[in-house]
């Protein structure tokens, strides 16, 4: 008798008993890399991969094998004709983990009231006091970049391909990245922000989302965070390439002992070599590597290790601690070692979805809209904040009044604008990969 949680496992054989069950001829053959070991393909595929020494290998490193567990590939527990007829979905999203939605939402939320409270106060001054700041915002990025370690890493071994994770990722960001450049041309001509003019340099540099290498600022402060995530994609991507994933404490290790040794190195030759050509060059290379931030990344990666049960778990978990370490020994004392430890609890309980706060409505709501809030509110929000105070009115009502804005802003850029252009480019996307899947596999069908 099947277990019914595996599924029938000989549907295939039953579905046509005078020929063996063969693999789906609309994607890659069924097949292990010689390097990764062999694994058994009867009844449903193993919760767990191991190689020829017997160790867990994530899921997707065993190169294209159909099974249920990633979206793109058919299950072969599934009839023939339903294999032949149902089109591979390239662009479909991993099982949303709302806990992480939560926490994104409260990142962002950070984000807001540290830019609104504390910088704000710092850079331009509200007319009279606020009365209150929020000066933890850095715990927010902090969050954030742990978070984006584990869902990237999530999203990158479930689909399996990098150029379908690399689309995904592209379609959801650029878009609407391109636009807020634009607008922010217009909004930086207005006080507090039109101290300084924009360069037709500093212009060209934020268009390659990278301006801080090109030795550019952001148009928008709060954008560095988002040249860090651009070249997050690419590292990860360049380690699943060249097998850095499948040998992770060897790939992410050899990153960290170069956080551990550069970044400190770099820092105290600082002072003396600014303006030299090596140092403008070691600083390039440094950022490209992201080695300030290289730790919290690895932390996140080690934590989707950690949920999908791949690698000895104690191995990973001192892999989290000799990253915490190298993070708070590279980063002159900016960070609480004791709120790390809390954020990494907090995402490793919201991955197992074991805190039901972070699943309520509003927080769920704003993590819907926080990638338009974190575009929108920075600028846009300084440019609201100095009007009303110039105006007149008190500084906490310019502060909700601001927010109250950049939140509707927000709403109208993710359901009008964003949305409805992420519909289209991953349809377009979905439609040409279709089409040059199968112009691949009609060979083997003829």
């Amino acid at each position: 008798m099947n277990n019914p949680r595996r599924g029938n496992t000989n549907a295939l054989s039953q579905s046509n008993p005078a020929q063996p069950s063969q693999p789906n001829p609309s994607v890659a053959q069924c097949h292990i890399d010689n390097k990764i070991g062999a694994t058994k393909m009867t009844g449903a595929f193993p919760r767990r991969m191991l190689d020829a020494g017997g160790r867990s290998l994530p899921p997707v490193l065993s190169a294209h094998i159909p099974t249920e567990r990633f979206p793109g590939f058919i299950s072969r527990s599934q009839p023939m004709s339903q294999e032949l007829s149902a089109p591979p979905s390239f662009l479909k999203p991993h099982k949303r983990i709302y806990e992480l939605d939560g926490l994104r939402a409260l990142a962002a939320i950070n984000l807001v009231l540290f830019h609104f409270t504390h910088v704000y106060s710092v850079k331009f001054g509200y007319s009279t006091p606020l009365g209150f700041e929020w000066p933890y915002g850095a715990y927010g990025t902090e969050m954030f970049f742990i978070l984006s370690g584990f869902v990237n890493s999530m999203s990158l071994l479930r689909r399996g391909k990098p150029v379908d994770f690399v689309a995904a990722r592209m379609i959801r960001i650029m878009p609407v990245f391109f636009m807020m450049i634009l607008a922010n041309l217009w909004i930086m001509q207005y006080a507090p922000l039109n101290s300084q003019p924009v360069t037709t340099g500093q212009f060209a540099a934020n268009m390659t989302l990278l301006p801080r290498v090109l030795g550019y600022e952001c148009l928008d402060p709060v954008m560095w965070t988002l040249q860090i995530e651009m070249m997050f994609y690419f590292t990860l991507v360049t380690m699943f390439r060249f097998g850095a994933l499948r040998r992770y404490f060897v790939g992410w290790g050899s990153l960290l002992v170069l956080s551990y040794f550069v970044c400190p190195t770099l820092d105290g030759v600082a002072a003396e070599n600014q303006s030299t050509t090596w140092f403008a060059a070691a600083t390039a290379l440094r950022r490209l590597m992201l080695l300030d931030f290289v730790p919290l990344f690895a932390i996140g990666f080690l934590l989707y290790m950690i949920k999908t049960d791949v690698g000895k778990k104690w191995h990973n978990l001192v892999g989290i601690v000799l990253a915490a370490f190298v993070f708070h020994s590279i980063d002159h004392g900016k960070h609480n070692p004791a709120a790390t430890a809390l954020i990494v609890g907090l995402v490793a309980a919201s991955a197992y979805g074991i805190v039901p706060l972070l699943r309520i409505r509003p927080l769920v709501f704003i993590s819907t809209i926080s990638y338009a809030i974190y575009l929108c509110h920075n600028n846009l929000g300084c440019v609201l904040i100095r009007r009303f105070d110039s105006i007149g009115y008190p500084p906490v009502v310019c502060f909700l009044l601001t927010i109250v804005f950049s939140v509707c802003v927000a709403v109208l850029v993710t359901n009008w604008i964003e949305g409805p252009i992420t519909k289209l480019l991953r349809t377009g996307w979905e439609r040409y990969r279709r089409k040059e899947s199968s112009a691949s596999v009609q060979p083997a069908v003829e």
